[in-house]
């Protein structure tokens, strides 16, 4: 009703009684255009006095009959098939006039902002060519009075041209028309948002299938590639198995693996015997004399099984699957010197993973009379490096080699390996260690005749005269090997009573050099009154460990005095032998000490290894450093480690017929005189001249 109120307010001749709408199909590649009919009734939209609206009859035209002047309702006329007009002409029946206009979109307001009071039916012309012709003139229908103007045709979704508008600048209050196009809107983009996301995910699945497969191909490759060799058949695999169990068959150990090339004319002292133990792929087979002299085969057999007991401890620490061959043989020589002596020799060989081949050779000299080992410095007077040194040069020289810098020095060091026989004394170089480029072990006999001047003891039984005995020192046996244990840098309260301990159990002594600043402590009195009474020897290491080579005349009687007045001090008596801080030495320094200079021929480095189990290896074990009679063996009684170390050494060389002894005792055991001017490596390397 308001809208009849709005609509009957306006002037007659700009009363709309309805819209049409009609669409008008595209022809020749135009756009259908939107046709809007306008009519100017008078009276449109009016309710007669009976309170309805009157339809106005359609005419069998299809065209609404003018309007009455009076404002009377319209009537529809019936529906008939018209047949439309080409192009834009208009009917002369109808008087309307049209307009073509673009399509309106979905939900858009048809323009105008006026509505009819009832609604328009639309018709869609058809045209014929792409332009629209508009009527001249602007004339009317004389018949309809109505006034028709095209537009636009209205996209899908758009509100008819029928529907209520409200009037402009009015809200439209009640109009579902803008919701509904609203919603429509929002749906459209939730669905393009969801297209969206379907299509994206998608593509990551795509994404997803395609890494897949790339991964599958690549394993696929790698299969084929390294597979089947990784995994081979079951007939392969059983004969891979088979080769294996062959090559390990193979590989275990024979009568055969164990070599003895030694000929007979060389086994001249005692019968041979064998110690043997064989498993699958380890093994070891050792051949020595026995000569029927308990004292003697007792000492050899000694020697057997500290060979035995190293190539135990190389099999421990290298077997890794079981199947790792590791053999050692054992060879021997033995000769006999008259009834005074009987050399062995060792040929040691070894198959050992690391190496892979090793050979060694062990040389021991024993005295008939009581099984105790024979070093030269026993057989032969002072001087005899001397004589040794000088025939090695001339055996290297005729050689045509090199001399190797060092390797014939007058050293007990370099005469470590030797034999006594009928004709003289047989001299061994193995390794390559006498000559340059000689990788072979070299050996040369010097005969007894030449050596009958430096004998000490009667070896060819022609009654030669030898030198007299040495009167024995207190408690020591001329006779039986002996070593020197000397321990530097202390005393420390912690370590140097335990070491003091081990002597004691042991009945051993030991020579202590100590350095002035280790005498400021609180027990170092103590300690050292205790290695008096237990028979050890006490010598100087200097008040504060200077390098006497680095230092004046007068600093180096400060250095030695520095520690003898500590001493005295204590009631002590000074001290009567001098050890060379870091072995420092010279003819100037030689001269400048009025001591005996005590030096080593057995480093066992324990203050830079701080590991009892090399410390062990070196004086028990090594093949070239190991104790032997006469030797000085050096250590340090400040490292728990040698401590430890020396719980094993000390015992061991007691069970191997060592003396332990002071530096005094050994040398005036072996008849040595030990004086000032001289300084002293072992028993048999006393050096006066340092050399160029």
């Amino acid at each position: 009703m308001a809208q009849e109120d709005r609509n009957a307010k306006k002037p007659e001749n700009l009363r709309l009684s309805h819209r049409s709408r009609n669409r008008i199909r595209p022809e020749n590649g135009q756009e259908g255009a939107e046709r809007l009919v306008v009519s100017e009734i008078p009276g449109a939209g009016r309710r007669p006095e009976g309170g309805q609206a009157v339809r106005p009859q359609q005419t069998s035209a299809g065209r609404r009959p003018a309007e009455s002047a009076a404002g009377q309702g319209v009537r529809r006329p019936q529906q008939s098939s018209v047949r439309r007009p080409s192009g834009s002409a208009q009917s002369a029946a109808s008087g309307r006039q049209t307009m073509e206009r673009p399509q309106q979109s979905a939900g858009q307001k048809p323009p105008g902002g006026a509505q009819s009071a009832a609604p328009v039916r639309q018709t869609t012309e058809r045209p014929q060519q792409s332009s629209v012709r508009r009527p001249s003139g602007g004339a009317q229908s004389a018949a309809s009075g109505r006034q028709t103007m095209e537009r636009p045709q209205q996209s899908a979704g758009q509100g008819s041209a029928g529907n209520r508008r409200p009037a402009a600048g009015k809200s439209p209050r009640g109009s579902s028309e803008a919701r509904w196009a609203r919603w429509e809107e929002e749906k459209y983009r939730r669905q393009k948002a969801e297209k969206e996301e379907r299509q994206k995910q998608k593509k990551l699945v795509i994404l997803a299938l395609a890494a897949a497969a790339a991964v599958l191909a690549l394993a696929l490759v790698l299969w084929l590639v390294f597979g089947k060799e990784q995994e081979p058949s079951e007939p392969v695999a059983a004969t891979q198995e088979s080769q294996t169990n062959e090559a390990a068959a193979d590989l275990k150990l024979s009568d055969a693996d164990f070599s003895f090339t030694v000929p007979p004319d060389k086994q001249e002292a005692g019968t041979m015997k064998e110690q043997k133990e064989v498993a699958d792929y380890e093994g070891y087979a050792v051949h020595y004399p026995v000569l029927g002299n308990e004292a003697v085969d007792g000492a050899i057999v000694k020697r057997v099984d500290d060979i035995i007991s190293v190539f135990k401890r190389q099999v421990q620490e290298m077997r890794t699957d079981g199947r790792t061959r590791m053999v050692m043989s054992v060879d021997y020589e033995s000769y006999q010197t008259g009834e005074a002596l009987v050399s062995v020799k060792f040929n040691v060989k070894k198959e050992l993973p690391q190496p892979k081949e090793e050979g060694s050779m062990e040389t021991y000299t024993y005295r008939l009379s009581d099984g105790v080992e024979a070093a030269l410095s026993d057989v032969l007077t002072e001087g005899y490096l001397e004589l040794l040194s000088a025939k090695t040069k001339e055996f290297a020289q005729a050689q045509g080699g090199n001399l190797k810098e060092g390797a014939a020095e007058a050293a007990d060091a370099n005469f470590r390996y030797y034999t006594w026989n009928e004709d003289g004394l047989t001299l061994y170089f193995p390794d390559g260690i006498l000559i340059d480029g000689v990788s072979e072990t070299l050996s040369f006999t010097i005969p007894m005749e030449e050596l009958s001047g430096h004998l000490a003891m009667d070896l060819v039984g022609n009654g030669q005269e030898t030198q007299a005995p040495v009167p024995a020192a207190e408690g020591v046996d001329p006779s039986k090997p002996m070593v020197c244990l000397t321990f530097d840098d202390g005393p420390k309260a912690a370590t140097t009573s335990e070491l003091l301990d081990i002597l004691e159990e042991n009945d051993a002594r030991a020579t202590f050099f100590v350095v002035g600043n280790a005498l400021k402590g609180k027990s170092a009195e103590e300690i050292i009154r205790r290695e008096l009474a237990l028979g050890c020897q006490v010598g100087n290491h200097t008040a504060t460990h200077e390098n006497f080579k680095e230092i004046s005349d007068e600093e180096i009687d400060a250095q030695i005095e520095g520690v003898n007045d500590v001493l005295k001090g204590w009631g002590l008596p000074a001290t009567s032998t001098v050890r060379p801080p870091y072995g420092g030495w010279n003819n100037h320094v030689r001269d400048v000490v009025k001591y005996p200079m005590a030096r080593w021929n057995v480093d066992t480095l324990d203050w830079e290894t701080k590991d009892p189990e090399a410390t062990i290896q070196c004086v028990l074990y090594d093949e070239v450093k190991k104790a032997a009679d006469g030797d000085i063996i050096l250590m340090h009684d400040i490292h728990p480690e040698t401590i430890e170390a020396c719980r094993t050494i000390i015992p061991e060389l007691k069970a191997r017929g060592f003396q332990l002894v002071t530096m005094e005792e050994m040398f005036a055991a072996k008849g040595i005189p030990y004086e000032a001017g001289k300084v002293y490596y072992s028993s048999g390397d006393i050096r006066t001249d340092f050399g160029e």
